[in-house]
């Protein structure tokens, strides 16, 4: 019973995934995520000839999937491109299916990006939820030292703290803004993880001396909403473009919620990080 009930929760993603493809005019992503799911669902499964059928189906499923792969990339990029064309302005003109299939893409974009791009996919998803009166949320993490325009921006700061050029207990630094180009949105571009997640941030930093070290109190805030109209190109091939305009829509209806982020850490002067 219980192995029944964590088959039918490790199901119900693929069904929804199924349901969304279809949504979405996306039929390979459709059977694809509903074979998955038949093949997880616990039905039928004291029969013999279905448990042998479903093994069967499975180790061609991972090999299939990685086939079909582009084609599914084709067919999400063709109905981005098709739904772009309608005009945001007059959000009528998007019908319930258009408005369902594009939520369910920005959760799919979410869950798909998460390994690889975890920040960004969280700040995504996390725009499903009502923020709250303030519209903001923090995350703690030093994720964003990885970039080198975030460790560019602190550099001299660091380097004007340990050669003793503050004169008080205390020091402050920015606000600084920090950008990154469209390009590196691709996700093959080394700074792609760092773009999607903090792409217009404003740095700000206190640094506080501890004995003969300087402790540096790091916040990067940036507005995470989606604009009127920004097509980010995600994958050159296969390509995969995103109008982000097409979020802008369901902001602007209420199915989104945009917030501000703020991401808090702690790191010292001499951190070699920072070198």
């Amino acid at each position: 019973m219980v192995a029944d009930s964590i088959l039918f929760l490790l199901a119900l993603p693929f069904f929804l995934l199924a349901v969304w493809g279809l949504l979405f005019n996306a039929p390979t992503v459709a059977v694809v995520a509903f074979t998955a799911a038949w093949i997880l669902f616990p039905l039928f499964n004291r029969i013999k000839a279905v448990r042998v059928l479903k093994f069967a189906v499975s180790f061609v499923l991972v090999p299939a999937t990685l086939a079909l792969a582009p084609l599914m990339i084709q067919e999400v990029d063709q109905k981005v491109e098709q739904l772009s064309r309608k005009p945001r302005n007059d959000t009528s003109a998007f019908t319930l299916q258009d408005r369902v299939g594009i939520y369910g893409l920005n959760i799919v974009m979410g869950v798909v990006g998460y390994p690889l791009y975890p920040e960004a996919s969280k700040e995504t998803m996390l725009m499903v939820f009502d923020p709250g009166p303030f519209a903001r949320r923090v995350f703690y993490s030093d994720f964003g030292l990885g970039s080198y325009k975030v460790r560019a921006s602190l550099r001299d700061f660091a380097a004007g703290l340990q050669q003793g050029e503050a004169s008080t207990s205390s020091c402050t630094y920015g606000p600084v803004s920090i950008e990154w180009n469209r390009s590196d949105y691709r996700l093959t571009e080394p700074e792609a993880r760092y773009a999607l997640a903090l792409n217009q941030t404003t740095l700000t930093a206190t640094a506080e001396r501890r004995g003969e070290r300087w402790l540096i109190d790091v916040r990067d805030e940036m507005e995470v909403k989606y604009p009127q109209s920004i097509y980010v190109t995600l994958v050159g091939r296969p390509r995969l473009r995103v109008e982000e305009g097409l979020f802008w829509v369901l902001q602007n209806c209420g199915w989104l919620h945009p917030y501000t982020a703020e991401y808090r850490f702690l790191v010292y002067s001499d951190d070699p990080r920072l070198n």
